[in-house]
């Protein structure tokens, strides 16, 4: 059985403080006192020498008379030292009942009443003695057995709402409050996923309020409060009582705003720094003007390293968990960019035009501007984004793609920006959406023409705020993330049929790379084709060495609407019906000297020479169905005629018009 260490201090190890304002009567006590063993440490007639004597030395325990000399009291000093944990024991003949019930409110460890016996006062510091030092051992036992329930509410499988809650009911039964925040802070911005605030409405009954609820509730708006935090004073652990309490509010805006919102008329504040540079803070407030004590604060700093360590672990877990997460989704990024084999090193020619374009990338590429690619179907959009990254300092990073076009209208939103756990229905788990999957990298928008219009108005905030929020999050996330968009579409005409935001068009064309179609630089055709033919020969297995003159001839005169695309893929066509190292083409090709006299088989419009963008699109989709019977999916299907994703082929179809029965 463990000896208890403190019942067994003799009384010459115990300083004794008189605090007494009559003479007779505390040297009286000072012979009591040093004849029994104790040693006394002074004798004080006012309050201000009793304070004075213990900032000398604090004694053990004082023995203290009510009706002082001065204006302060007994009861005064009984405060002073019960805030600083020190026992004492009034002396006094005054006991008339309203002087008791004051005296009650200070919790003394005993009353000894004047004229008193030399056995009184040793029978009395023998009980305060015992008092003290097992009241000690309660306060560490309930400490202790706090400390523990704090790790366990903040270290369980619950949501974080619902683990903060915990800690609040914790908290009530020590530092008794009626509106809580409590949560992580980094520089001035409140993680809203850790972070909460309970106003109590009973005895156990509490109402949550987040940032939206705080809001709707005072009338701000989110850009008011985020101004207001701004100005907030840096904080440190203090009590705001009264008075101390308005002047506080007049410091602090939003300190203002709370108390006025819920009527709070004193304040405890302790904030835990972290090892991430943040705050894990704790901020109490009361309707009382006198709800909070020092030894509340002292209760709150015992706790801090324990608490901070907690927090500390939780997020680092947080951490390794997120990282695990985003390193999984840039493995399956990476295999794709693997699968997908391209290289700026692909991009074949020396024409002008091409030149241009290398040179746009050498100027834009190191710096972080937005990159808007401009050009047809098929003109190697991806290969000039994966270009600008790969020239760029986020080269080191991840390069996210979404196509725009290919993503089900319902999931665009969740797979751009993500969302937490039951968000929606299906939602049986976190994600992390594209863009902060592209942290510290760049991401590409292909198709960015066919994001849904109330969508972009999103994506207009990300580009602007720099920070997205994850469907059913509670805050935002700030980004760092370089945009690149591309597009096959005529945006202004797109702006003018209402289809496109002109605000968000103007954010995205701050650096436009326009990419030249195929016929638009002729010289360029036959070092891609050699080019094809190499891969598509070793691919296949083939000694292929050429391409024969009658077809050259044809592709020469060819106005390619399919641009690189549909060359790669009419070669891929005749490598694979070639009997020879020199390959033809297995269908004409009409050139631009071509008259309708000279069609030998029915050619479907796409063959025509000069034509629209957009009509040339249709007629190149059409043909590939025609081709496949109207099959889309599978082998030989009009998808992969095309070499674009089935679900593509069906957005760009159900915005051309295209049905499938027809």
């Amino acid at each position: 059985m463990p000896i208890n260490t403190t019942a067994q201090i003799l009384p010459s190890q115990q300083t004794i403080l008189i605090v007494e304002d009559e003479f007779a009567v505390a040297n009286d006590l000072r012979q009591i006192l040093e004849k029994a063993g104790y040693r006394v440490s002074g004798i004080a007639f006012t309050v201000a020498k009793a304070i004075e004597l213990k900032n000398q030395q604090k004694p053990d325990l004082v023995l203290l008379d009510i009706l002082l000399k001065g204006e302060q009291t007994g009861i005064d000093l009984a405060k002073i030292l019960a805030e600083e944990n020190i026992p004492f024991i009034y002396v006094s003949a005054n006991t008339n009942s309203s002087i008791l019930e004051e005296v009650k409110t200070t919790q003394p460890y005993g009353f000894i009443v004047k004229p008193f016996r030399e056995k009184d006062v040793l029978v009395a510091l023998e009980i305060a003695h015992y008092r003290h030092a097992h009241s000690i051992e309660v306060r560490v036992r309930q400490e202790q057995a706090l400390q523990i329930a704090l790790t366990d509410a903040l270290s369980g499988n619950d949501p974080w709402e619902l683990r903060l809650l915990k800690v609040a009911r914790l908290f009530q039964h020590h530092v008794p409050f009626d509106y809580f925040i409590i949560g992580l802070e980094r520089d001035q911005m409140v993680d809203a996923y850790r972070s909460c605030s309970f106003f109590r409405m009973g005895k156990d009954e509490y109402q949550t309020i987040r940032t939206e609820n705080f809001l709707q509730m005072t009338g701000i708006t989110i850009e008011k409060y985020r101004a207001i935090r701004a100005q907030m004073p840096d904080t440190t652990e203090a009590i705001f009582n009264g008075a101390a309490f308005e002047e506080a509010c007049r410091r602090d805006p939003l300190k203002q705003l709370i108390a006025g919102t819920f009527s709070l008329q004193s304040n405890l504040v302790m904030p835990h720094k972290t090892a991430t540079n943040g705050t894990f803070f704790l901020c109490f407030f009361s309707r009382q003007s006198t709800a909070y004590l020092k030894e509340h604060l002292h209760l709150l700093e015992r706790l801090r390293p324990s608490l901070t360590l907690t927090v500390d672990r939780l997020m680092a877990f947080d951490q390794i968990q997120r990282l695990s997460e985003q390193l999984d989704q840039e493995n399956k990024c990476l295999q794709e960019e693997v699968k997908t084999g391209a290289n700026f090193e692909e991009m074949i020619g020396e024409s002008s035009a091409l030149v241009n374009v290398f040179k746009s990338i050498s100027q834009v590429a190191p710096t972080d501007y937005t990159v808007l690619i401009l050009g047809e179907t098929g003109t190697g959009k991806e290969l000039i984004a994966r270009a600008v990254h790969n020239r760029s300092a986020r080269k080191g990073k991840t390069l996210i793609k979404v196509n725009c076009a290919a993503l089900p209208p319902q999931l665009i939103e969740s797979e751009l920006f993500g969302h937490e756990k039951g968000s929606f229905t299906g939602a049986t788990e976190k994600r992390i959406g594209k863009f902060e999957l592209a942290h510290g990298g760049t991401i590409f928008l292909d198709e960015i023409g066919e994001l849904p219009i109330e969508l972009q108005a999103k994506l207009l905030r990300v580009l602007q705020e720099r920070e997205i929020e994850r469907l059913g999050g509670k805050g935002p996330i700030s980004l760092d993330v370089r945009i690149i968009a591309a597009t096959n579409r005529n945006l202004q005409a797109e702006i003018s049929a209402g289809r496109f935001r002109s605000d968000l068009y103007y954010r995205l064309n701050v650096f436009p790379v326009k990419l030249p179609p195929l016929r638009e630089r002729n010289e360029d055709l036959m070092p891609l084709a050699m080019h094809f033919l190499k891969k598509i020969s070793k691919k296949l297995g083939k000694s292929l060495t050429g391409i024969s003159e009658s077809t050259k001839q044809q592709m020469l005169n060819y106005h390619w609407p399919g641009n690189i695309r549909e060359l790669e893929h009419l070669l891929e066509r005749a490598a694979i019906m070639a009997t020879s190292p020199v390959i033809s083409l297995v269908e004409p090709l009409i050139s631009e000297t071509s008259s309708d006299s000279d069609l030998t088989i029915s050619t479907p419009p796409s063959m025509q020479l000069v034509k629209p963008h957009m009509k040339a699109e249709k007629d190149n989709i059409l043909q590939a169905l025609n081709i496949s019977n109207f099959r889309i999916r599978g082998k030989g299907g009009a998808a992969e005629l095309l070499d674009v994703k089935p679900t593509t082929l069906e957005a760009k179809m159900a915005r051309l018009g295209i049905h499938r029965n027809r």
